[in-house]
């Protein structure tokens, strides 16, 4: 025995089924691409009304423009300073020797009866680095040495002994005891 499906519906009503089943997914087709079309309209309304709106609010465009003038003015100002100062670095940097070189040569030059208790280093305004030793020797012949080699040397302009004072402690011969120094010389630059 076989089993069969049997329908019970009419067909009619079945074509019917068919028929509002189809209508109402075109329906939603329709509405769906009327909607896209609707928000493709309004979106370039908006647009369109934006850029109209633009044109005549166009009293207010001048005073836009000259903000920003003044805003590119300001800022090539102050790109013209920095190139300014950047000039000037680079000029020092040139002129500069690099300290562990003047300090080498300082180590070269000192001789074994001379001692550095300070040694400051600055830049003027001049743009000369300024060195001032503050030191002891034992005697005052080791400290004429010191000033003597520190003078021939070519990286040293200007040295100048600020005072130069027997210590406290004497010596049994007058002239012969330790004696505190202060020296200052500015660094000559050298061109790289």
């Amino acid at each position: 025995m076989a089993l069969r499906d049997i329908n019970l519906i009419a067909p009619d009503i079945l074509e019917r089924r068919y028929f509002l089943h189809h209508l109402f997914m075109w329906c939603l087709g329709l509405i769906a691409v009327a909607a896209i079309i609707l928000g493709i309209y309004r979106y370039q309304t908006r647009l369109f009304y934006e850029a109209k709106h633009n044109r005549q609010g166009g009293e207010n465009l001048p005073a836009l423009l000259v903000a920003r003038t003044a805003e590119v003015g300001k800022a090539q100002a102050e790109l013209n300073l920095a190139r300014k100062e950047w000039a000037q670095l680079g000029i020092l940097a040139e002129n500069r020797p690099p300290y562990h070189s003047v300090v080498a040569k300082l180590a070269e030059i000192m001789n074994d009866q001379t001692a550095l208790q300070q040694l400051a280093v600055d830049s003027g305004k001049d743009r000369l680095v300024h060195v001032k030793l503050l030191g002891s020797s034992r005697s005052h012949e080791t400290l004429a040495d010191f000033i003597q080699r520190l003078s021939d040397e070519t990286m040293f302009r200007g040295v100048d002994l600020k005072y130069s004072q027997e210590s406290e402690a004497r010596t049994s011969v007058p002239g012969k005891g330790p004696v505190q120094f202060h020296i200052e010389f500015n660094i000559v630059g050298t061109k790289h």
